[in-house]
């Protein structure tokens, strides 16, 4: 059985897949950040990479580790930030007064 389709169509198939996907994962990334829960879980990760702070140690091998983490914590801040930047204050202050 042979597909029949153009490389044409084939594309566009795989961009419109490309397309869902990217919004099925905003869509997924608000409905966690509305919830406080959810919010205190994405806080941790993005503490947890080291986004808020310097990845130099002053050894190469654990910096070159520390960035590899915080370039994925960079990552989920920048999809809160494109998605739900009014929530990303909201976990924000929520993480400060919990620090308090």
């Amino acid at each position: 059985m042979t597909d029949s389709r153009t490389d044409e169509e084939l594309l566009q198939e795989s961009q419109q897949q490309a397309k869902n996907l990217a919004e099925q994962q905003e869509e997924d990334l608000r409905f966690v950040m509305q919830a406080p829960q959810g919010r205190r879980f994405v806080w941790g990760l993005l503490s947890g990479a080291g986004v808020f702070q310097s990845s130099f140690t002053g050894d190469n091998n654990a910096t070159n580790f520390n960035e590899g983490r915080r370039s994925e914590g960079l990552r989920l801040f920048t999809a809160v930030m494109a998605t739900c930047p009014d929530l990303y204050l909201t976990m924000a202050n929520e993480a400060s007064k919990e620090k308090q």
